[in-house]
């Protein structure tokens, strides 16, 4: 081989390591010059502050307009302010420590949060942690006409306003003090409301828990604790101008897990003609001052008739409310003796409603019925099972009151107990019953009390081996 064409092999492979050498350092320069943009765009994002005076609300917006995936909020000195609505964008977490407090500032009348996109949508929204406080002493009361007015644009009272936005999650946080809805979900598909507390101190009016309007589907909302002035949760196909932000279906939720001692409901339904389908509720405690679980229509004329499809309930262990300082707080004893544990409204159609393992200890003189039905409703089909009613005052409690026509009426199970056995109410009202299969057990005092005698002597007197399974 000549010189010359070793010369240029060399030469040719010298121009290839250059080459490559240079692609490296070009990419290392890029990385360089694209992380410190990153951090510069940081260093220029506002502080939080966090003092509980401070305005904190550019800083945290500027946080989630980084579009970052995960949001953190950090623990504040004493708790953050914010003076306007945040706006959380799509396929992104802000999460809070259980004991960060955001609180909204004195007159700022605007929601705490909503998505970015009310109208078109958002996807994959994680909102998880902390104390959010509507500080509902500080702020003007939601009034007037929102008659054509985006709800962006009006503020309805709502502490959160969630709206098309599918595959949803709020967790794990405190809601205290809203102006009038808790978490207020429109419109959302696939959505998740798991292990919240409402504080609510201040006693106004249409406070609801977590309030689903027209529109959602494929919800579970769990773990529900603490007590709200008016529905822990409610279920509005349609609504009053005023609230009415979405209209539409509601199907496929589940509702599993309320716990409450002072609010007016535990799970209330509306619909003025909008069908509500596919709805299973179980594990309800407490005592309530209204219903444990309402079907209504309300004050609004119907466009249709309110139908409900699938509807199960399971599993409710409430009372009315009697506690004297909770009594003395609300005022209102004529509700608290009309509403009954179970409220159908006049003018519903039902063509499935299960109801199944309700255990009701009443102390409440004069206290509603268990089971209430109003005239002009339709049911197919009805199933109670599994029930039990325990009056212990000296007046006797009506099971049931039917005004309605019931197509289908099947009983399994349920037992009624009072005092006196003579005076036992089973069922009242002018309602038709076409089909009946069952019926209900009255069980006395007295008899019970003997059967527990005969068990303690036979304890007494005829000792047994214990076995250890």
């Amino acid at each position: 081989m000549k010189i010359s064409e070793i010369r240029g092999q060399i030469s040719d492979k010298l121009v290839k390591i250059s080459g490559q050498k240079m692609k490296r350092i070009f990419y290392i320069a890029l990385l360089f010059f694209y992380f410190t943009a990153q951090l510069a765009a940081k260093e220029k994002l506002p502080k939080l502050v966090g003092d509980g005076i401070a305005d904190d609300t550019q800083a945290i917006q500027a946080m989630l307009d980084s579009r970052e995936t995960l949001v953190y909020l950090p623990v504040p000195a004493k708790h953050y302010v914010i003076s306007k609505s945040l706006r959380i964008h799509s396929n992104q977490t802000l999460k809070l420590d259980a004991a960060t407090v955001i609180r909204l500032a004195d007159k700022a009348n605007d929601y705490m949060l909503t998505n970015e996109n009310l109208d078109e949508g958002d996807k994959n929204i994680v909102i998880s942690g902390g104390i959010w406080d509507g500080n509902n002493v500080g702020v003007d009361h939601a009034n007037g006409d929102r008659k054509g007015v985006h709800p962006r644009d009006f503020f309805i009272g709502s502490l959160f306003l969630l709206m098309n936005v599918e595959n949803l999650r709020v967790e794990k946080l405190t809601v205290k003090d809203p102006e009038k809805f808790g978490v207020h979900i429109a419109a959302c598909h696939k959505f998740t409301v798991d292990d919240i507390v409402f504080d609510y101190n201040a006693k106004e009016y249409n406070m609801d828990g977590v309030h689903l309007q027209g529109g959602c589907s494929e919800g579970r909302v769990t773990n529900i604790k603490g007590n709200t002035y008016d529905d822990m949760i409610a279920l509005n196909a349609d609504d009053g101008e005023y609230w009415e932000v979405t209209k539409g279906a509601i199907t496929d939720i589940q509702i599993d897990g309320v716990w409450a001692t002072d609010c007016f409901r535990a799970v209330r339904f509306l619909s003025t003609g909008t069908p509500i389908k596919r709805i299973s509720i179980s594990n309800i405690y407490g005592s309530y001052f209204c219903n444990v679980i309402a079907f209504t229509h309300w004050r609004f004329d119907l466009t249709d008739l309110p139908r409900f499809e699938d509807i199960s309930i399971h599993n409710l262990f409430s009372a009315k409310v009697t506690d004297k300082e909770l009594l003395g707080k609300l005022k209102r004893e004529g509700e608290r003796k009309a509403f009954s544990i179970i409220g159908i409204e006049g003018q519903l159609f039902f063509n499935n409603l299960t109801i199944s393992n309700v255990f009701r200890t009443e102390w409440m003189p004069d206290a509603a019925p268990t089971i209430q039905i109003q005239q002009g409703t339709v049911i197919e089909t009805l199933l109670l099972q599994g029930i039990r009613q325990t009056n212990m005052t000296d007046k006797p409690l009506t099971f049931m009151t039917n005004d309605a026509s019931i197509l289908n009426f099947f009983i399994d199970g349920v037992v009624i107990r009072e005092k006196n056995v003579e005076q036992a109410i089973t069922i009242t009202g002018e309602g038709r019953i076409l089909h009946k299969h069952g019926e209900i057990t009255v069980q006395g005092e007295k008899e019970l009390n003997e059967e527990i005698e005969r068990a303690k002597e036979d304890i007494r007197t005829n000792p047994r081996k214990r076995h250890i399974l």
